[in-house]
């Protein structure tokens, strides 16, 4: 294996890497919006009948 080829193995695996990374991430925003709107909505719930006491 020539130097090119070794250079270009470690440049692929790099991306790989930054790439799973990457979707990682995006996953963890998804997961941790999802769960923000879904405490948002329970506390509108909470003050709306907070309201009616």
């Amino acid at each position: 294996m020539n130097e090119a080829e070794k250079k270009l193995r470690k440049r692929r695996r790099h991306i790989k890497q930054a790439t799973d990374v990457n979707r990682k991430h995006a996953d963890m925003m998804k997961t941790d919006s999802i769960a923000r709107h879904e405490r948002s909505r329970i506390q509108v719930r909470s003050e709306v009948f907070e309201n009616r006491l």
